[in-house]
């Protein structure tokens, strides 16, 4: 039997910027008990409500991923997600101090992950059960950037998940903006069952393409003078970095699922909404059993 984890013990606070606002954030970890699941909790606000970590509350953001609950909600969860996935972590709680999980390390996950790995994990005595994929998968965005239906969609210019069952879990990621004449195409993977198979992504920087700015200048105040800018001069070596980091995206918004999951999985120039409508439709479809 393979048991549910935890972490052995709380954190101290782990401060950073807050995303979409002026100011500084702050988070802490916490132990939880068997099939708690991971609960974020709001210390700021009175009575310290918690929002968990289930598809029930996901609130699909285009750019980031957002939990609500009873009216309470908690934004920018992927990374923190990611690095509990990363560290085998079931069950955790994990205290605010405002809305926004904290940006360190200029969008890297790896501030969260050296935490976690620092406190360590203990079992605790239940078994653990995972959502494995039941069946091939392939799931295609038919949405425009425009927002209409596409009758003819073309892969070449698609985004899309394609997988298949397998014994554990691992992915691999098609960084690609067609449209961006001349910005790298970008590969990376991932696979849990390699020694030391996060590595490679932990120090991967959230990116902006330099076509966007004007747009996200007001939404990221100065978070966008830190992040990784890839357009129009971009070298391979930032589009694989890119790629790596939409694995970091993948893997947190995956774990909205309130349970690891095994399958094999390629994604194609996906992003959080897509990432958000295919945890409904693994769901609503049976794409995924528990076992």
């Amino acid at each position: 039997m393979t048991e549910q984890t935890t972490i052995a013990a709380s954190s101290g606070w782990i401060a950073g910027s807050a995303l979409d606002r002026p100011g500084e954030c702050r988070l802490r970890f916490h132990p939880a008990g068997a099939d708690e699941g991971i609960r974020f909790v709001r210390s700021d606000l009175p009575g310290a409500p918690e929002v968990r970590c289930e598809p029930a509350n996901l609130r699909s953001m285009p750019r980031w991923t957002s939990l609500e609950q009873a009216g309470v909600v908690v934004h920018h969860t992927e990374h923190v997600l990611a690095a509990l996935a990363f560290c085998g972590v079931d069950n955790v709680k994990i205290e605010l101090d405002s809305e926004g999980v904290p940006m360190t390390d200029s969008g890297r996950c790896a501030t969260f992950h050296e935490a976690l790995s620092r406190l360590g994990t203990r079992a605790l005595g239940a078994p653990r059960r995972v959502y494995a994929l039941a069946k091939p998968l392939f799931f295609l965005d038919r949405q425009r950037t425009t927002g209409e239906e596409s009758e003819r969609p073309e892969l070449r210019d698609g985004r899309y998940v394609l997988g298949v069952p397998a014994d554990h879990f691992s992915v691999s990621y098609v960084f690609h903006w067609s449209h961006l004449e001349g910005l790298p195409i970008g590969v990376a993977e991932y696979d849990e069952a390699a020694p030391d198979a996060a590595w490679h992504l932990l120090d991967a920087r959230s990116y902006l393409v330099e076509t966007e700015t004007e747009k996200v200048r007001e939404l990221l105040g100065p978070v966008r003078e830190t992040v990784l800018m890839l357009y129009p001069r971009c070298p391979m070596e930032l589009a694989l970095e890119a790629a790596r980091h939409k694995i970091v995206d993948f893997v947190g918004d995956l774990r909205i699922l309130g349970r690891p999951v095994r399958g094999r999985f390629i994604a194609f120039r996906t992003g959080h909404r897509i990432h958000h409508e295919l945890v409904g439709h693994l769901l609503r479809d049976k794409m995924i059993q528990l076992v």
